[in-house]
């Protein structure tokens, strides 16, 4: 993912915490009418866009780890600290 040198901050971002256990964290977000993804694994994050993300990282609903997984760590609001970490992502052109 790049992102233009000359581009102006925008307002802030908008989006939810999808995944977040002590390893991973995971959020979807809103970014010049697109939908993102930071995936964060063990502290190292990247951008994804999110149709791809969702492709190789969802299971079916039928599966009963998957049922479990999103009863706990789903539809979380992005914390200023994630704000953070996602913006310095966007600046560093992870995407």
């Amino acid at each position: 993912m790049t992102i233009d040198e000359g581009r102006e901050p925008s307002s802030p971002l908008q989006g939810q915490v999808l995944r977040r256990s002590e390893r991973r964290e995971v959020a979807l977000f809103l970014l010049d009418n697109a939908l993102w993804i930071a995936d964060f694994v063990d502290g190292q994050g990247e951008i994804v866009d999110a149709v791809t993300w969702f492709r190789f990282n969802c299971g079916a609903a039928a599966s009963t780890q998957a049922r479990r997984r999103m009863a706990l760590e789903s539809a979380l609001p992005l914390s200023d600290e994630l704000v953070a970490r996602i913006e310095a992502l966007l600046t560093s052109g992870s995407r």
